[in-house]
């Protein structure tokens, strides 16, 4: 096999695949919790949530805030812990481990008496970081990865309580996300190396659309509807390297007429839950999210047509969470939620594969309330199992692709504080 073909081989799921395996939130609609009170809830606030959360969950919640507030921070710190046999070739893993901080969560909502509420938010759902250096001593392999992705949410909000019974709301959001990546790969035993590098920025639109009903006794229903994203405006650049034996004058290419696209499905969610203020109150939220297919990326080099393919299944995701209040002014709040894989599976065959790993997160908080501050530290513990694309050895002793067991998990620290005016 010549050294061409061989990193072809590898690269068709390292260069193309690891940057959606690997840290592979964009196939999860539910990684991280953003919020206040939700992070603490394990964002099981769609009917009850009534702070800057609303935004994102459900705006018709703002009605329900009990003063107008200016939410001033609310990080995430913690690491990111992934883990594929065979996941570079046979006998050598993807194992590496990260320290990520997610930028400020930050918001306010300003009421105009009972019935109006109008609200700005800016979050950031997503956000995934992988830098790792390996070397593998015996075979003379060395790889470099680096990968960093985010997303951040902006837009307003309003929302009208039609009935003391019934509140609306909607929220705008423009979507900004920045990737960039770099993997490079050394074979001493084939005399082969590959490079490759990828950058983009992408700005969508999507809106948030959302219901509470309350029919008494604190009982609350909230139901949303998020639509697909529309697209805006996009900018992107690629490249590719090879060298080694009978490897071809054809191996370089750099290209900054690059098309890209993040495209997020039509989401459902709908949620019940029981509020009694300034005591206790808990949630059970659904959420689902309809497939989608679209080109992440797609440009031309070396006279050949190149993408990156991303195909979604449906998802159901649940969300339950609880919270009760010590002296009326400690809030203790506790949540479960999912973050089940979009990938319909993993198939060497196809390059949309990805890592399918189902997570499953914990989260906890306390915190201390008075009339015009509040402050909740918590922790969110996320992990799970399932297949990512490795490598074995075929009967020619060559690597091919194969499904290989993989592991994720991530421990992240919250902070929040909030003024009430």
């Amino acid at each position: 096999m010549t050294a061409r073909i061989v990193v072809r081989v590898l690269a068709a799921g390292l260069g193309i695949g690891l940057a959606s395996a690997a840290w592979a939130t964009d196939s999860k609609y539910q990684t991280y919790i953003v919020g206040d009170r939700a992070a603490g809830m394990g964002g099981a606030v769609v009917s009850i949530a009534d702070s800057v959360d609303a935004c994102y969950y459900n705006p018709a919640g703002l009605t329900m805030a009990k003063a107008s507030t200016i939410s001033l921070s609310a990080n995430l710190y913690g690491f990111q812990l992934y883990h594929t046999e065979n996941g570079l070739f046979p006998g050598e893993n993807v194992q590496g481990d990260s320290f990520v901080t997610i930028p400020s969560t930050m918001g306010g909502i300003w009421k105009y008496g009972p019935e109006l509420s109008l609200a700005f938010a800016a979050l950031v759902p997503d956000r995934s970081s992988f830098n790792e250096i390996v070397a593998y001593s015996d075979s003379q392999h060395l790889y470099q990865f680096n990968i960093d992705d985010q997303t951040i949410w902006v837009g307003p909000s309003a929302a009208y309580q039609i009935s003391p019974s019934l509140s609306i709301g909607a929220s705008l959001f423009g979507i900004y996300r920045s990737y960039n990546e770099y993997v490079s790969l050394f074979y001493e035993d084939y005399d082969a190396s590959y490079a490759q590098g990828r950058k983009f920025n992408d700005v969508a639109l999507t809106a948030v659309l959302g219901m509470q009903y309350r029919p008494g006794r604190d009982w609350n229903i909230g139901l949303t509807l998020q639509p697909p994203t529309a697209h805006l405006f996009d900018s992107g650049k690629t490249m590719e390297h090879i060298l080694g034996h009978n490897v071809s004058s054809n191996n370089f290419y750099y290209t900054e007429d690059v098309q890209t696209d993040n495209q997020l499905p039509t989401k459902i969610a709908l949620g019940v839950g029981r509020q009694v203020q300034g005591n206790y109150a808990f949630g059970l939220d659904l959420t689902y999210h309809l497939p989608t297919s679209y080109n992440l990326q797609q440009w031309q080099a070396l006279g050949q047509e190149h993408y990156v393919r991303i195909v979604r299944a449906p998802v159901l995701d649940l969300n339950l969470g609880g919270e009760y209040y010590i002296r009326k002014k400690y809030p203790v709040r506790a949540g479960f939620y999912t973050g089940f894989s979009s990938v319909p599976e993993v198939n060497e065959d196809e390059s949309y594969a990805s890592s399918n790993v189902d997570m499953y997160g914990l989260t906890v908080s306390v915190g201390r309330e008075v009339k015009n501050v509040a402050l909740n530290v918590g922790l969110n513990y996320i992990f799970g199992r399932g297949y990512d694309l490795g490598y074995e050895l075929n009967a020619k002793n060559e690597p091919v692709q194969t499904v290989v067991n993989a592991w994720e998990q991530q421990i992240l620290l919250t902070v929040n504080t909030s003024y009430y005016f």
